[in-house]
């Protein structure tokens, strides 16, 4: 069920009590283990762990569990163009803001006249906002052929960039789990996000701007591979469809566009930075990943140092909004700033006053839990216990013990694909879903 869109300003006010969710929760057992969840606590997911579980647990086990992940509803229409490209899709995570990352990037050489990646870079905010309105390749390319201003709107939303790189206004979505263990929308929430007044040098495009070869070629560095390859089929999928849409509508600047494909794995082991040599070696003018915040930042300045446009789906680390990119660096994805107030007013207005999180060790996991933390605190609400940990350890037991010993109503994992064991040591220790 979709309910009707709201709008906010994005603040520090932004949690108040103004979005009114559905309290939810169910009496479940455990997964079958020794142990049994007595009572247990009320579970939420955010987008780096919301996936479809039917075939990881037995069936319940994560009924109730809330969730947020950004972007709008995703129209059956553009499911079925993406099942086109690949029939075995079960998740359609990112793949909106994959394709609209390229067909942006398109536009942008189309608007330039050049397809190398400083002149990309210096259009691509431009036919995202403050022109006439258009929401395909082909006629929004007409219309740059006849000399207008567009304002490109697309499968993930309006757009709608910053100078630095970021999207000014978002939807997050909030999502339940049921008894088979996958998940539906209960809410979509739209923010406007303030741009930032105080862009430096070294995040703007300068220097001389060299002219392309005439062949616009995507890179994709996402991930096949590693805790985030759940998300990698939708995210390929993406991209070629945008790329085959692109082509049937005559290609960039009189030539057909091009793709390579890379795996960005999830950094360990660190296979993203060697990918990315490749990607550039062969051509790329703007590479379209990574999904995982830390794989982007450990190969951000050789992307950008090299005149290549990065243009992730997926990144909504903080660390983004400031970095030296050169002014090539972008995304579809909203900063965690706007998903860490939506889930902290999603627990608040669920009714849990003391919240554990449970943290992946890294940019993503721990800019994440500061925004969720910043926001929660703020509304009035306690953090009892941050608890993070290594996504390669053998076990988490301890982590999840020390959170038990503090004894929160709700606990927020913020994780990639080790929630399938994580889940079950949340089990054992009567801290399962409710």
């Amino acid at each position: 069920m979709n309910r009707p869109q709201k709008i906010a300003r994005l603040g520090v006010a932004a949690v108040a009590a103004s979005l009114v969710l559905a309290s939810c929760g169910s009496d479940n057992g455990d997964d079958g283990d020794e142990a049994t969840t007595e009572s247990g606590v009320q579970l939420y997911f955010v987008d780096g762990n919301t996936a479809d579980y039917s075939e990881d647990f037995e069936a319940g086990t994560l009924e109730g569990v809330r969730a947020t992940y950004p972007g709008p509803a995703i129209a059956d229409d553009f499911k079925n163009r993406l099942l086109e490209v690949d029939p075995t899709l079960k998740d359609f995570t990112y793949g909106q803001e994959s394709y609209d990352a390229v067909i942006v990037s398109a536009l942008a050489a189309v608007a330039a006249g050049n397809d190398s990646g400083k002149a990309i870079a210096q259009e691509i905010p431009g036919v995202t906002r403050e022109g006439e309105k258009c929401s395909d390749f082909a006629t929004c390319a007409d219309l740059l052929a006849d000399g207008q201003d567009i304002d490109y709107d697309g499968v993930s939303g309006p757009i709608e960039l910053s100078d630095s790189g970021s999207p000014l206004q978002a939807t997050i979505g909030v999502y339940e789990y049921d008894a088979e263990n996958t998940y539906a929308a209960e809410d979509y929430i739209e923010q406007e996000i303030p741009a930032p007044t105080d862009l430096k040098p070294n995040q703007l495009v300068s220097g001389n701007i060299p002219q392309g070869d005439g062949t616009f070629t995507v890179g994709t560095l996402l991930p096949d591979s590693g805790d985030l390859a759940f998300l990698g089929p939708p995210e390929f999928a993406g991209v070629d469809l945008a790329v085959k849409e692109i082509n049937d509508a005559g290609g960039v600047l009189g030539n057909p566009a091009r793709q390579v494909k890379g795996d960005s794995g999830d950094g360990t082991p660190n296979i993203a930075p060697s990918e990315t040599d490749k990607l550039l070696q062969r051509g790329a003018d703007v590479i379209i990943g990574a999904a995982s915040s830390s794989v982007s930042l450990s190969v951000i300045d050789r992307i950008t140092s090299a005149g290549v446009v990065q243009f992730s789906p997926a990144n909504t680390s903080t660390a983004f909004d400031t970095y030296a990119d050169l002014g090539l660096y972008f995304r579809t994805a909203p900063s965690d700033v706007m998903q860490g107030s939506v889930m902290a007013n999603t627990v608040l207005s669920d009714g849990y006053d003391n919240v554990a999180l449970l943290v992946r060790q890294d940019s993503y996991g721990e800019a994440l839990a500061d925004n969720i933390t910043k926001f929660f605190e703020e509304s009035g609400g306690t953090v009892v216990s941050t608890q993070l940990y290594d996504p390669n350890a053998a076990s988490y037991s301890a982590e999840v013990n020390e959170i038990k010993s503090q004894d929160p109503d709700a606990i927020v994992l913020i994780a990639f694909d080790e929630t399938k064991k994580i889940v079950p040591e949340l089990i054992k220790a009567g801290l399962g879903q409710r």
